[in-house]
């Protein structure tokens, strides 16, 4: 009998391993991130697979929306802040490397980062702004939206920021200097490595005191300040850490654009379709949703771009906003909530499975 109990019984590393993918799978915040990772390891193996330089696009694009969307899902997400806006710290950080670029010749190399510490000054003082005459919920909202509005007007009057008729990149073949590649795959593998990091932020910021705190002033603002949590120094972290997210990817998309100008990009439309609708199909205020969300937003707007782009103007617009409300319809809770469902059960079984064992 006991040599068949010890033959049943699995050797050290195997039930170390056993129950690190347990411990992994109960938690569902690691499963995410996991589950993230995985994506964005799919999505670094796609040039070996596929040539066309119109898809490569598409997934540079999906990154940089996925990068763009973790960024709003902190603010808004994680910590509750309705900044509706958000496309206004993605325009500073645009705007910031261009004509960095343009005026000076500083590389994007040091130009996206100045446009990053553009973008957290800027939202810091938005942050405080709003605390400081107590704009909270719909009125930040509405005070978000007028920055765009103001922002769009504002630098086509400025002729250092390319008045109206915006600013570009003169194409130089193969620079890195100036980060302008003839092939897709080094804007993919920098998006890439960004989005990467971003994740990482983020789950590092589910796990944290800071990222707690975010959480408890989503739910209840009086109570979290009873308890004790600064409400305007973290909303004003919140602003700030999401500005900054926001501004890396407004610099990175300005380069592989290579155009800009105002009324493009501080657009409200514009501002949905990057900024608000990935974290929201994915699973708002979840670290998989603004991953998965945007992996399906990029591709289904080009999708419908190339469906409907010979119809009558204004089609387009209302087979997407179809779509969107498709979703919120069916999935209120996002893709995150569907398969959250199977998970649920997967991990009650894996607990009463090994909970008796070791």
């Amino acid at each position: 009998m006991s040599t068949s109990r010890k033959a049943t019984t699995p050797s050290l590393p195997l039930k170390k391993a056993r129950n690190w993918l347990v411990d992994l799978l109960t938690d569902w915040v690691k499963t995410q991130f996991v589950f993230s990772l995985l994506i964005l390891l799919i999505a670094a193996a796609i040039p070996i697979f596929v040539r066309s330089p119109y898809y490569l696009g598409i997934v540079v694009l999906t990154l940089i929306y996925a990068l763009v969307g973790i960024s709003w899902n902190i603010v808004a997400g994680i910590a509750g802040q309705f900044l509706i806006g958000h496309i206004f710290f993605f325009g500073i950080g645009a705007f910031a490397t261009m004509s960095l670029l343009n005026a000076y010749y500083l590389s994007p190399w040091l130009g996206i980062p100045a446009g990053v510490l553009i973008s957290i000054v800027v939202g810091i003082g938005v942050a405080y702004l709003a605390s400081r005459y107590g704009l909270k919920l719909d009125y930040f909202a509405l005070f978000t939206i007028a920055l765009v509005v103001v922002a769009a007007i504002l630098l086509s009057q400025i002729d250092f920021l390319g008045g109206t008729s915006g600013l570009y990149i003169l194409f130089q073949g193969n620079s890195v200097r100036a980060m302008t590649f003839v092939q897709k795959e080094p804007y993919l593998y920098i998006a890439l490595f960004l989005t990467i990091g971003a994740v990482v932020a983020q789950y590092r910021l589910f796990n944290s005191r800071m990222g707690r705190y975010f959480m408890a002033m989503r739910e209840d603002e009086d109570a979290a300040a009873a308890l004790g949590v600064n409400i305007s120094q973290y909303k004003m972290f919140a602003v700030a850490i999401a500005a900054g997210l926001a501004g890396l990817g407004g610099g990175l998309w300005a380069v592989y654009v290579t155009f800009i100008d105002s009324f493009g990009v501080f657009n409200l439309a514009f501002d949905v379709e990057l900024c608000l609708v990935g974290p929201i199909i994915g699973g708002l205020g979840t670290l998989l949703g603004p991953l998965i969300g945007s992996v399906i937003n990029k591709p289904a707007v080009e999708l419908i771009r190339g469906a409907a782009g010979s119809l009558h103007t204004g089609l387009r617009e209302i087979f997407y906003g179809g779509f969107l409300i498709l979703f919120m319809l069916f999935l209120p809770e996002g893709i995150t909530g569907l398969l959250y469902k199977p998970y649920r059960t997967l991990r009650k079984w894996l607990q009463n499975r090994y909970q008796d064992e070791d």
